[in-house]
C-alpha cells in the first residue's frame, strides 16, 4: 500500500467508527453525568437582536435538513428507490435540495458568526469551543456546497460511489474506502471535517439539538 492508501483507509475506512465511537460514548456521559450542562446558555439573554432570531431559525431549520438529506440519500439501498426514481433523478434532487438547504445554512451560520464575533456582548461571554465548532461549520457547510458543484460536474459513477462507500460503512464492509480513494479532496475533507464535528458535538451546545427531541418523546411517554 502506498502513503496515499494508508491516508484514505484511515480517515475513509477508520474515522467514521472512532468518531461515531466518541459520539456515542460523549453522548451518553453527557446526557447521564452531565445533564444539567446541556441546555445551551442562550447569548439571547445577552442581546437580544433581529439577528439571533433570522440566524438560528435558518441555521437550525436547514442543518436538521442537510443531515436529513445525507441519511436517506447515502444510506437508502438502490433497490428502495429505483422502481420509483433512476440514480440519476435521484443525483438531480440531492444537487437542487442540497444547494438550497446548504445555501440556507450558510447564510444563517454566517449571521451567528458575525454576531459572535463582532457583537462585544456577546464575544465577552463566549467560550473556546463556542468560536471552534462555528468555524468547523462554516468550513463544513461551504465544503458541501463546492462538494455539491462537482457533483454536477462530475459522472454518475462518482455520485454513486460515495453511496457505495457509506453503506459499505454500515454494513461493515472491508475496503470500503477504495469506492471513493479517487475522488475530489474536497469531498474527502468534507468527510473528515464532518466526523470531526461529530467527535466533539458531545462536548458542546449542539447537543440541545438532539435532546430536545428526546426530552419531547419522554415527557410524551411519561404521560
Amino acid at each position: 500500500m502506498t502513503i496515499s492508501d494508508y491516508l484514505n483507509n484511515f480517515f475513509l475506512g477508520y474515522l467514521p467508527y472512532i468518531a461515531l465511537g466518541v459520539f456515542a460514548a460523549g453522548f451518553i456521559y453527557r446526557a447521564v453525568k452531565r445533564n444539567n450542562t446541556i441546555q445551551a446558555t442562550s447569548s439571547q439573554f445577552i442581546s437580544n437582536d433581529k439577528s439571533i432570531r433570522w440566524g438560528s431559525t435558518l441555521f437550525h431549520y436547514a442543518i436538521i435538513l442537510v443531515f436529513l438529506g445525507h441519511i436517506f440519500g447515502l444510506l437508502t439501498p438502490e433497490w428502495l428507490y429505483t422502481w420509483l426514481i433512476s440514480n440519476e433523478t435521484k443525483r438531480l434532487l440531492a444537487i437542487i435540495m442540497g444547494s438550497l438547504s446548504g445555501i440556507t445554512a450558510l447564510t444563517g451560520i454566517t449571521i451567528l458568526a458575525l454576531r459572535r464575533f463582532t457583537n462585544i456582548r456577546v464575544r465577552a461571554t463566549g467560550q473556546l469551543q463556542d468560536y471552534i465548532i462555528v468555524a468547523l461549520l462554516f468550513f463544513q457547510i461551504a465544503l458541501g456546497l463546492w462538494g455539491t458543484y462537482i457533483t454536477t460536474q462530475s459522472p454518475l459513477e462518482d455520485y454513486m460511489a460515495m453511496e457505495h462507500w457509506a453503506q459499505g460503512i454500515v454494513i461493515f464492509e472491508p475496503d470500503s474506502w477504495k469506492y471513493i480513494a479517487h475522488q475530489s479532496w474536497v469531498y474527502k475533507l468534507h468527510i473528515i471535517n464532518g466526523f470531526l464535528i461529530f467527535i466533539i458535538f458531545p462536548f458542546t451546545k449542539l447537543m440541545h439539538m438532539v435532546m430536545v427531541p428526546v426530552h419531547f418523546v419522554i415527557d410524551y411517554f411519561r404521560k
